[in-house]
């Protein structure tokens, strides 16, 4: 007897493919650099709905700025040039998501906010938001500390 001699067949379903807008969440961001040598940022998100990430690339290239710009049109919560990675996880937009040759999903654009209004909300886990506290530079308590 094979340990392998209990499978019954498990009906399923075909599942839909998520296509078109949708809100979406930062899931995880890395720094790297990219198959041509510039440095580049991954980003991962997951699509409402989806327990799945799906990841995009903003490339230190010429498209850099534009590409950035869009980037964070579509992150609200996130600062305009707010490169501060933990800061983006579990940040809240939207994505166009489409299919690519290969059958992935993949992300066409970044949505603006006002077009994202009509979206449903996000459904599915998110991770937490993460806002990091600078503490101000104490120059000038140097002097009162009394272990200096």
């Amino acid at each position: 007897m094979s340990a392998w001699d209990d499978y019954k067949r498990e009906e399923r379903k075909p599942e839909n493919k998520v296509t078109g807008k949708l809100r979406c969440v930062i899931v995880d961001v890395e720094e790297g650099v990219s198959k041509a040598g510039n440095p580049m940022i991954t980003i991962s998100v997951r699509p409402s709905g989806c327990n799945f990430k799906v990841r995009n690339w903003l490339v230190k290239n010429d498209n850099f700025n534009s590409n950035a710009a869009k980037f964070f049109d579509a992150f609200p919560e996130i600062p305009d040039g707010n490169f501060n990675f933990v800061e983006w996880i579990g940040a809240e937009g939207a994505a166009n998501f489409v299919e690519d040759e290969n059958g992935y999903l993949k992300i066409k654009d970044w949505v603006f906010p006002r077009q994202a209004e009509s979206l449903p909300p996000f459904e599915g886990d998110k991770p937490a938001k993460v806002q990091v506290t600078k503490l101000d530079d104490p120059e000038e308590a140097d002097e009162e500390l009394p272990w200096v």
